[in-house]
């Protein structure tokens, strides 16, 4: 009976006032509103599981495009507030000034954790929000950037008519050129291989097998070189060549050191690789202060 009382006196009251027509009762759970048209507009508590709680609604009204929120919670009470309601729109958003700063607007985090970008429920991007050494790393295919951009997969720099190029600024102070890399026409993939550690000394190139595995090689390593003693009475001297890459096509270029006075004719008679040796020889039977200097370059 109390329950019915207090609906019928919250209905007259609003009827009093020429804006609400029906109030119903506190035991239903639901608060119908209604004005002079039939429908009604109900406010309702769930059926089960419910502690007691206040919402103090904000003490002024809000503005065009603001949202209601929960400003603070004290006990049972939630004080709302209104809030400009900011979201990204699909097609775009028209923004005042792009920043982080007071009153700009930027798409991101605003606490300390990452922004991620997902496709599918896979994740693709990362910005890293967690404060520490990475703070502000990208990563594309990983979760833990190592660098400003970390790509954990293959890049590909596209072209639209011409070839793309991957560009490395100089120095700033030093102006605005920069060196770059670009492919040529091809008719097939090619991938290199970089050496797995710096080069041993000054002055080395940079080569590759047919298979594009890059190493550093002495500019001199394709030539071998020394000068032989001779055996004294011989004028055939077997050559060994020690380390040098000796094949069927190397080069052999012999000459004589002797004393001043004589004339010595040499050559190259056989060519040895599995052996390692180039045999010479000369024109006369070598004494013990002659000298064979030779030179072998792998074309």
């Amino acid at each position: 009976m109390l329950s019915q009382f207090r609906g019928a006196l919250v209905a007259l009251l609003f009827i009093g006032c020429g804006q609400l027509v029906y109030g119903q009762s506190q035991t239903t759970g639901t608060l119908n509103l209604r004005n002079s048209q039939p429908e009604t507009v109900s406010l309702s508590i769930p059926n089960a599981g419910v502690t007691g709680y206040k919402l103090l609604l904000p003490p002024t009204i809000g503005a065009n495009g603001q949202s209601m929120v929960v400003n603070n919670i004290t006990g049972t009470t939630a004080s709302l507030g209104w809030i400009d309601a900011a979201f990204w729109q699909l097609n775009g958003s028209a923004i005042t000034t792009g920043g982080t700063a007071a009153n700009q607007q930027y798409l991101g985090t605003s606490n300390a954790q990452d922004l991620v970008l997902a496709s599918n429920g896979s994740e693709a991007f990362r910005i890293v929000g967690i404060a520490g050494p990475t703070q502000g790393y990208i990563g594309f295919g990983t979760t833990t950037p190592q660098a400003p951009i970390d790509f954990a997969k293959n890049v590909l720099l596209s072209n639209n008519g011409v070839p793309s190029e991957l560009r490395f600024a100089e120095p700033s102070v030093a102006g605005t050129n920069y060196t770059a890399f670009r492919a040529k026409a091809q008719v097939a993939d090619i991938s290199y291989t970089l050496p797995d550690a710096l080069p041993t000394s000054d002055d080395m190139a940079l080569t590759a097998t047919t298979g594009g595995v890059m190493s550093w090689q002495s500019k001199t390593q394709e030539i071998g070189r020394g000068v032989f003693i001779p055996i004294v009475g011989d004028h055939i001297h077997v050559i060994n060549t020690g380390t040098f890459d000796l094949t069927a096509t190397s080069v052999p270029i012999v000459s004589m050191m002797n004393p001043a006075g004589t004339t010595i004719g040499i050559g190259v008679t056989a060519i040895d690789a599995v052996g390692k040796t180039i045999t010479v020889e000369t024109s006369v039977n070598l004494g013990p202060a002659d000298r064979i200097c030779w030179l072998l370059i792998n074309p």
